[in-house]
């Protein structure tokens, strides 16, 4: 039998590192391990488009670890200091109200609970139990804080706080500041089952009745009956009108913007930008709305500010606020003897009286703007309960004629 060729196997001493491919194959990573004399093991990790590169980066690593220069990535930088830099960053890669969301992660739950561990020390039990604490108590308070925290707040919320930080870690891990990603690691918080909530076809006559003159009930009219969102609604313009009336084109949306304001900004996402049919109900609503707003327009005189040509404005042409919108309809809601329901709710109540109808699950996805149709099967598919009656008349149908019966 010939001898093996192969260099025989050796163990690399301590320092020495290794040099290996990313997982996606596109970048070279080295990795040095060390232990200081307290018994405390570090590793630090560089990264190079191709092998000689990280093996030149990790050749400096050991002459620094040699000379006793380097120091431990991470290992003074605490979770603190890595959030408030992170978040400056991410303001101009992410749409103003889904940064603002992530700021306040950052600043009222994720800094107070987490921020003083350093940024290399934290562990995956670290963010359950800062997790678990949210849920059982809410917002920590911060040093210097006077009253009470925060009561506790839902498992949802919380999840969203954990996705906050999960992505702030995934950056972290990709910057090599540190090795594994923590949140990424740390089990989820249960987020039990939410149905989704809608009015019934009669409570929506009732809604739609008891505002037929009031000066909100076109844009009660035209969510329930478009599914439209209230961003959409209020960035609506009447150049997004079909020529004939019976289309329209979401092309904006009324934003949130860094400072708190609002501004018109591009839909939440591509499959957000859609043209739909228009009711009659619809039509009807716009035709109030346009005889209302000329009437404005008129009042207004030449402090009429409506230079966007928006549909749902207030006394002098400015875009409507959400909060307004929604007192609006807290109000509406009272009056007219239905359930307590946000806004938001009106779309949920479109999108079930469509399936109801009959209307496939693909078509209603299209209509609504999501993203896929999984997202609407998952929403709709089983809060109808005549759906469900349906079914199994169908079933029995089939059965019977199968046979004979």
């Amino acid at each position: 039998m010939a001898k093996s060729t192969a260099p025989p196997n050796r163990h690399r001493s301590a320092g020495e590192g290794s040099v290996y491919q990313s997982a996606d194959g596109r970048r070279w990573r080295g990795a040095v391990t060390w232990t200081e004399p307290d018994g405390t093991r570090h590793r630090r990790i560089v990264s190079a488009p191709t092998s000689g590169e990280a093996r030149d980066r990790l050749d400096a690593l050991r002459r620094e670890l040699r000379l006793g220069t380097i120091a431990p990535a991470g290992q003074t930088l605490t979770v603190a200091d890595y959030l408030a830099e992170w978040i400056e960053r991410e303001r101009v890669r992410v749409r103003p109200a889904t940064w603002r969301s992530r700021e306040m992660h950052v600043r009222c739950y994720l800094a107070p609970a987490l921020g003083r561990v350093t940024l290399a020390r934290l562990k995956p039990p670290d963010v359950e139990r800062a997790l678990a604490a949210f849920l059982a108590s809410g917002r920590p308070q911060r040093p210097g804080e006077r009253g009470r925290p925060a009561g506790a707040i839902s498992p949802r919320t919380v999840l969203h706080i954990r996705a906050t930080l999960r992505r702030a870690l995934s950056d972290a891990v990709r910057d090599v500041l540190v090795g594994r990603n923590a949140a990424g690691d740390a089990r989820p918080p249960y987020v039990p089952h939410r149905p989704v909530a809608y009015l019934s076809a009669p409570d929506v006559r009732r809604l739609l009745a008891a505002t037929a003159d009031d000066e909100y009930g076109p844009i009660f009219a035209l969510a329930v009956s478009t599914g439209l969102r209230l961003g959409e609604l209020l960035g609506l313009s009447w150049a997004d009108l079909g020529p004939d009336g019976v289309t329209l084109t979401v092309r904006q949306s009324l934003a949130l913007t860094h400072d708190g304001g609002y501004a018109l900004a591009q839909p939440k996402s591509a499959r957000s930008r859609r043209t739909i049919p228009l009711p009659a109900l619809a039509r009807n609503a716009l035709r109030r709305q346009q005889e209302r707003q000329d009437a404005a327009r008129e009042a207004a005189g030449t402090a009429w500010q409506n230079r966007d040509g928006i549909v749902f404005t207030d006394a002098v042409g400015r875009p409507l606020r959400p909060f307004t919108v929604s007192a609006a309809f807290r109000r509406a809601r009272s009056t007219a003897g239905i359930p307590s329901l946000p806004f938001h709710d009106l779309r949920h109540s479109a999108a079930t009286m469509m399936l109801a109808e009959g209307v496939p699950l693909a078509v209603i996805s299209e209509w609504l703007g999501h993203a896929s149709v999984a997202i609407t099967a998952a929403h709709y598919a089983a809060v109808v309960p005549q759906l469900r009656l349906e079914a199994a008349a169908a079933m029995d149908r089939a059965l019977l004629e199968s046979n004979g019966g």
